[in-house]
C-alpha cells in the first residue's frame, strides 16, 4: 500500500509538472491537427516498451529495444520478431529473456534511444544502465563505447542519434542521480544534472560533454545537414538547439518551448522533425516542427492508452514507439495497408491476416 501511494504522489506531481506550461496551442490553427484514426499493431511477445525505432540501409526493420534488455528485428517474410542484439555477453538469458521487471533492468540492461549508421552498418544503442553501445553489422553482443565522462558513471544513458557523414555519435545522460527505473524522481524533483549533451567520435574513442545540467535531457536528432543536433529537454518542455557548424559552432539555444513535455525527436529527412510529447489534454502524443522551430503539424489520438515515446516518419507512414505497450503501431494514409511500398520499411505483407486494425 506505501508503495501504491508513493506511486500515486508521484503521478499527480508529474501531472502537474507537465501540465503548468500548458497555455494555447503552438499549432497555427486547427487545419494543422491531425487526427490519427485507424492504425497497425505488431504486436511484441513476452516482452514490452518498443521505446524507439530504427530501420537498416536497407529498408529492414523496424529494429526495437525492449523491456528485457535485447534489441529486436522486425522480420517481414515470416512476420515475428527475432533477435538481433544483447547489451553483454554474459547476460544472464534465464534470469532476463522475457523479462518486463524493472528491478533486474541494471543486470539485464535496457536499451532505449538506437540509431543505424547507415554506411557502416553499425547500430548505436543509449543503454539506460550500460551506457552507450555498439552493435556490429549482423547483430549479436554489443559491445560498450562509454560508460562515462569526467570521472562519472552514467546513470540513465536515454536518447542516440548519429551525424551519416561523418559518424559522430550524439547522446543523453539524463541523470547523475536517477536510474532508468527512478525517472519519476528525477521529473518530480526537477533533477538538473544530467550531463546531458555528448559527442562520441569513433576516430578518436573519445566522449566529450557538450552541454550539461540540464533537467531530464532525452532524445536526440541530427539535422538532415548535420549543421545542428536537437535535444529534448523534458523537464521544461523545451527542444535545444545545439550549433556544430558555421558561426555559432559551440553555442545553443532554444529551438522550441512547447506546451507539453518531449520524449524522442526524430527527423523525416525533409528538414522537419516529429517530437513524441506527453500530454494531460487533447490526447496529443505528437508534434511536427520545421526548421525553425515552428509548429506545423499536432498529432492526437482518438483516446488516451498509454504514452508515446516517439513518432517517426517514413514516406508518410507514421511508426509510435511506446516505453509501455506491447506493440508498435504504425499509421499510415492509406487505411487498407499499413506499410508503404517503399525501400525504407516493410511491405504490406509483413502483418499477418489476423492482425487487427484498432482505433488510437
Amino acid at each position: 500500500m506505501a508503495l501504491l501511494i508513493r506511486i500515486s504522489f508521484f503521478l499527480v506531481l508529474f501531472s502537474l509538472i507537465v501540465s503548468d506550461r500548458v497555455g494555447p496551442w503552438a499549432a497555427a490553427d486547427a487545419s494543422s491537427v491531425r487526427n490519427l484514426g485507424n492504425y497497425e499493431r505488431i504486436p511484441l511477445t513476452s516482452v514490452s516498451g518498443p521505446e524507439s525505432l530504427a530501420f537498416d540501409a536497407g529498408g529492414a526493420g523496424p529494429y526495437t529495444g525492449v523491456s528485457d534488455g535485447r534489441v529486436l528485428r522486425w522480420e517481414e517474410c515470416s512476420r515475428r520478431w527475432v533477435e538481433y542484439a544483447v547489451p553483454t555477453r554474459d547476460r544472464n538469458r534465464t534470469q532476463c529473456d522475457g523479462s518486463a521487471v524493472p528491478a533486474v533492468e541494471d543486470v539485464c540492461g535496457r536499451p532505449l534511444g538506437i540509431q543505424f549508421h547507415r554506411r557502416t552498418g553499425k547500430l548505436y544503442v543509449a543503454d539506460a544502465y550500460f551506457g552507450l553501445l555498439v552493435v556490429e553489422p549482423g547483430g549479436g553482443a554489443a559491445a560498450r563505447l562509454s560508460a562515462g565522462v569526467e570521472g562519472q558513471t552514467f546513470k540513465l544513458t536515454n536518447g542516440v542519434d548519429v551525424d551519416q557523414e561523418t559518424g559522430v555519435v550524439y547522446f543523453t545522460d539524463s541523470s547523475t542521480r536517477f536510474q532508468r527505473r527512478e525517472w519519476m524522481l528525477s521529473i518530480a524533483t526537477r533533477d538538473a544534472t544530467g550531463r546531458w549533451f555528448m559527442r562520441y567520435d569513433p576516430a578518436t574513442k573519445k566522449t566529450a560533454v557538450l552541454l550539461r545540467g540540464l533537467q531530464f535531457p532525452n532524445g536526440v536528432a541530427v539535422s538532415s545537414g548535420g549543421d545542428f543536433v536537437l535535444v529534448a529537454e523534458t523537464t521544461k518542455q523545451r527542444v535545444l538547439r545545439f550549433w556544430v557548424k558555421g558561426s555559432k559552432a559551440g553555442s545553443s539555444e532554444v529551438f522550441a518551448q512547447l506546451p507539453w513535455s518531449p520524449d524522442n525527436v526524430k527527423t523525416n529527412g525533409e528538414g522537419e522533425f516529429w517530437v513524441a510529447v506527453t500530454s494531460t489534454e487533447r490526447n496529443v502524443v505528437g508534434m511536427k516542427l520545421d526548421g525553425q522551430g515552428r509548429t506545423t503539424q499536432v498529432l492526437r489520438r482518438r483516446s488516451p492508452s498509454g504514452t508515446v515515446s516517439e513518432v517517426q516518419e517514413i514516406n508518410g507512414t507514421l511508426w509510435l514507439g511506446s516505453v509501455e505497450s506491447s506493440f508498435v503501431a504504425v499509421y499510415s494514409r492509406s487505411s487498407s495497408y499499413p506499410f508503404p511500398s517503399s525501400p525504407r520499411s516493410p511491405s504490406s505483407s509483413s502483418l499477418s491476416p489476423t492482425s487487427l486494425r484498432r482505433s488510437l
